[in-house]
């Protein structure tokens, strides 16, 4: 007797607070500051470039990481919709954004009427929304363009003299947008200073496996990068998937039932990731996605869970987006003539879940257990730290990025 399939949650938050006082995966700097039309900007692209730099930035610890680069990609694109001058220049360089906005403009609607387009078998949803200072004026063309581009609703609160209210607004619509799994993302004083806008991305994504996993569900050990081991709850399967490797790594698509999103995990062969991501890049990715063959494949996949909490302002100036964060040259005249804004913070949060319903009937069995075990090609027992992605297929879109240390329970 099979039980249900594995349930995959993902909630992702990009904040902005803002204060005065499927094609080829590769991209050139050239290609997308000169593109010119929507047909020359290949948006899923850049947004994987963009992955792919932030995480070279966030990687090399003992840490599970987690993060969406799409909502932060998508969040900093409202930002940079309102950047001029040097400003605009440095948040071009670092996501891969074209020079003219409206070519931006037009390929994220576009992305977000796909991603956001409705199928029964799965559920997913992004939105957007920007609080503003009720005293503070926006250009009219700049909140048009949130409206019509990128779907976002603009609603003004009392920061100054209800700053209590206006945080749990917030609070709340976030908590709504995210199935009550992000709370209390503002904290208490964060109207204290001179926060004129708050601008917020939340994503989620609640998708079954197409392919359920067996009952041998059971512990197991876990290596982890420190060397030390520990047991968690590993499940199991012998199925059809789609399978590649290398001298390097071992790669699984995983897809999810409405064949519109699938989850690929790189497993490598060496226990120690730090090594395997240094030299781990979007075209190393890309070329392992391309060499997968349909398999039989016995899967060993722990279950997870596990929040990311992380302040994005200090690796978004590594990356070399300085302006924006200084008050003194930062330019957001398309925002508002008003006054001068710069960002304070970009914080991003993040709660993931990977779990198998029914669990807790066959928590008791083993794999060795299990009798007349079918035949299969090749074996995939992430039994010791691995990256995960989750992409839209129509575009190309990685959604969701990240890597697990340890296998945890909330």
């Amino acid at each position: 007797m099979k039980y249900t399939n594995m349930l995959p949650l993902m909630f992702i938050l990009c904040t902005l607070l803002i204060s005065g006082c499927a094609e080829d995966s590769t991209v050139s700097p050239e290609s997308i500051i000169n593109a010119e039309s929507a047909e020359d900007f290949n948006i899923a692209a850049a947004n994987n470039a963009f992955a792919f730099d932030l995480y070279s930035i966030m990687a090399n610890n003992d840490e599970n990481i987690c993060f969406s680069p799409y909502s932060i990609f998508t969040a900093m694109a409202i930002c940079y919709d309102g950047a001029e001058g040097s400003t605009k220049e440095q948040i071009s360089n670092v996501f891969y954004f074209p020079l003219s906005k409206s070519v931006l403009e037009g390929r994220s609607k576009e992305m977000i009427d796909i991603i956001n387009a409705h199928n029964d078998a799965y559920e997913f949803k992004t939105a957007n929304a920007l609080w503003v200072r009720e005293d503070y004026l926006l250009n009219e063309q700049y909140t048009s363009n949130v409206e019509n581009y990128y779907d976002g609703t603009i609603t003004p609160l009392d920061f100054v003299g209800e700053p209590e209210e206006s945080r749990l607004i917030i609070n709340n619509w976030v908590e709504n947008k995210t199935n009550n799994k992000i709370k209390d993302l503002l904290a208490k004083g964060i109207f204290d200073g001179p926060i004129k806008l708050v601008i917020t991305n939340a994503v989620y994504f609640n998708g079954t496996w197409s392919q359920e996993f067996s009952e041998a569900t059971g512990e197991r050990v876990f290596h982890l990068s420190n060397g030390q081991e520990t047991k968690v709850d590993t499940m199991y399967v012998i199925n059809t998937y789609n399978y590649g490797e290398d001298d390097k790594s071992q790669i699984l698509e995983l897809p999810y039932k409405g064949d519109d999103i699938s989850m690929y995990i790189v497993l490598p062969y060496v226990n120690d990731i730090e090594e395997f991501e240094n030299n781990f890049s979007l075209d190393y990715y890309s070329i392992l996605k391309n060499n997968v063959d349909s398999s039989e494949v016995k899967i060993l996949l722990p279950k997870f869970t596990f929040k990311a909490r992380t302040k994005l302002n200090d690796p978004l100036k590594d990356m070399g987006m300085v302006d924006a964060f200084d008050y003194a040259v930062a330019d957001f005249s398309s925002i508002s003539n008003t006054s001068s804004l710069s960002i304070s913070e970009v914080v991003h949060q993040a709660y993931i879940s990977v779990n198998e319903k029914g669990t807790e009937a066959a928590a008791a069995t083993e794999i060795e257990s299990v009798d007349s075990m079918p035949e299969y090609d090749y074996e995939f027992s992430a039994d010791h730290p691995f990256l995960f992605f989750i992409e839209d297929k129509r575009t190309g879109c990685i959604l969701f990025m990240g890597k697990v240390e340890s296998p945890e329970s909330e």
